[in-house]
């Protein structure tokens, strides 16, 4: 991975600087700033919950909450109303918190792939994890050939709000930039054509190009606030979502997403719990259809009212998810070194710089920054953080502050937050989504030492049938599911189910303390014999075209060579 970056550097550079004037400062990097909503997943309402069980006296446990509050709207119209038992303590935490959490303990769909027939063309790893290969069109792969056989996908995945592919192109192709930016093009990543000049002398290196756009569904993050998270601790034996008050502007199916570190494995209480039917994920890009299995497994419980146990495991697994060993130590040394250092206007724009290095998409940076540097009266925050080496020699920095605030507002609370989740031996992540009409009973959720672990990785074996003439991403293939039963396909693009062709639960069922499960429906007979007949023939019609999602595109590239947050 470093003699990776090393490569892309350069070029992301040089890009940063071709979309300058095409790309929002608002919406990017730039500078000292950088604009953490890109990296948010605007679809949930994300809340973490610490049990702090008193098991002597219950009326003296506790529950902390950090809640993520997404707001879509001007800033100067504002409101959120939060119900609390108790009068609570109230604290900040940061967004990025929930990015590295979302990120350590989203659901993985792993392949493990095995071939029958010869003659398997561009065949990447044995072990496939979902959504890391990337599909082409029907229009992009027709009259392509040359640029096709001149592209190497290396590594196609979703991080936060974006799509991206890793490749590389035959530098023996006639014009390699132009190889690379028409397939970027054809596969909906929005480049120029110009761009080919300044991609020329990097290709002619060999290097990899790497490109970003928005994932599929998400929103335009110009349009999207996040404001930082709330962290609130107040006397409760069980943590609970007041939904009620949410209902007034809830978008349809909005997502809900919990997290609860407790003594044992977490259930929600008063809602069911859902079992997803596999077979409707799409184990090749899970993340295109996830979202639509749930909803419609959350439509299948009593009320519409279900939560998806996504994860269940030891917190232990995710003791450096938010802080790590790696950002403790970066601290230290970073305290060690400047607090030595005369407190000069100099050295005080050196830590600065140093420090947007790391925690530039930290909240607190920027009001920490503002409130370290005195500007000349006719340089605004903004200009100085956009171009900070023009006013270098302008402004003053008070190194004593920026060290104090640094840790009190940046550091501190992403530090806090993992403590508060190390505290508790089990972390369970349940996942639902619900419309205004559906929310009409407050989730509670409660531990039980007898409910199993629930991973996260999802495994299935695949068998992709090669033979002459047909490549890898067009082969027939067989998956073999966990729950039992086959999913037979043709090719990469297009999942052979679609949510309503069969339930989207295997089962719904309300759990209770000490394991007690009721059953409220079993569909694994239904989903088998659906399996059976196979996949509904969709080759005539507008199948394709309805499956055809059309979102905003942008292909975002960011410089870490000048742009320091």
């Amino acid at each position: 991975m470093v003699r990776l970056l090393k490569h892309i550097t350069p070029l992301t550079s040089i890009l940063t600087c071709f979309h300058l004037y095409s790309i929002p400062t608002a919406n990017g990097c730039g500078g000292f700033w950088c604009n953490n909503n890109l990296r948010l997943n605007q679809a949930a309402e994300n809340i973490l919950f610490i049990q702090n069980q008193n098991k002597t006296h219950p009326s003296e446990s506790t529950v902390t909450a950090v809640v993520q509050i997404l707001y879509d709207g001007p800033s100067e119209r504002f409101a959120w109303l939060l119900p609390v038992p108790t009068e609570p303590e109230v604290d900040v935490s940061s967004n990025e918190a929930f990015v590295r959490l979302m990120s350590s303990t989203d659901p993985q769909f792993v392949l493990e792939e095995h071939w029958k027939g010869d003659n398997c063309q561009f065949v990447p790893d044995k072990k496939n994890k979902g959504g890391d290969v990337m599909a082409t069109t029907e229009e992009s792969s027709a009259g392509t050939e040359e640029s096709e056989e001149d592209v190497t996908v290396i590594k196609a995945d979703s991080v936060g709000p974006y799509d991206y592919v890793l490749i590389t192109i035959n530098p023996d192709a006639e014009s390699p930039a132009k190889v690379a930016v028409d397939w970027l093009q054809k596969n909906e990543y929005d480049v120029f054509d110009s761009t080919a000049t300044v991609l020329d002398p990097y290709l002619q290196k060999q290097m990899m190009l790497l490109a970003f756009r928005l994932t599929k569904g998400s929103d335009d993050a110009a349009d999207v606030g996040s404001i930082r998270p709330v962290v609130l601790t107040y006397k409760s034996e069980k943590p609970m979502i007041p939904l009620l008050p949410t209902a007034v502007a809830a978008n349809d199916d909005m997502g809900i997403r919990v997290w609860v570190a407790s003594d044992h494995p977490v259930y929600p209480a008063n809602y069911n719990s859902l079992v997803l039917n596999e077979a409707l994920i799409h184990w090749f890009d899970w993340r295109s259809t996830y979202n639509d299995v749930v909803t419609a497994a959350a439509n299948e419980a009593e009320d519409g009212q279900g939560f998806v146990t996504e994860l269940a495991l030891p917190t232990a697994n995710y003791k450096d998810a938010i802080f790590s060993v790696n950002d403790e130590e970066w601290w230290k040394n970073f305290q060690e070194r400047y607090v030595k250092m005369e407190p000069t206007d100099s050295n005080g724009f050196d830590a600065i710089q140093e420090a947007s290095w790391t925690v530039r998409f930290w909240d607190g940076w920027r009001e920490t920054v503002a409130a370290s540097v005195l500007l000349p009266k006719d340089v605004s925050l903004d200009d100085f953080g956009t171009s900070p080496f023009l006013y270098q020699d302008q402004v003053q920095v008070n190194l004593t502050t920026f060290l104090q605030l640094l840790e009190i507002n940046v550091v501190l609370p992403l530090k806090h937050t993992q403590d508060l989740l190390n505290q508790r031996p089990y972390l369970t992540r349940m996942y639902t989504t619900m419309s205004a009409w559906e929310m009409t009973e407050d989730p509670v959720f409660d531990s039980d030492e007898l409910l199993p672990q629930v991973s996260n990785v999802h495994t299935a074996n695949i068998t992709v049938h090669c033979n002459n003439g047909v490549t890898y991403w067009d082969a027939p293939w067989t998956i073999y599911i966990s729950g039992g039963g086959n999913i037979t396909g043709v090719g990469r693009q297009f999942w052979p189910y679609l949510v309503g062709d069969m339930p989207a639960t295997s089962k719904v069922e309300q759990l209770s303390y000490m394991g007690a499960s009721n059953v409220i429906r079993d569909n694994q007979d239904e989903i088998l014999r659906t399996l059976e007949k196979g996949p509904i023939d969709r080759t005539s019609g507008s199948y394709r075209s309805c499956l055809c999602v059309c979102v905003g595109k942008l292909l975002i590239v960011a410089s870490f060579l000048f742009l320091i947050f």
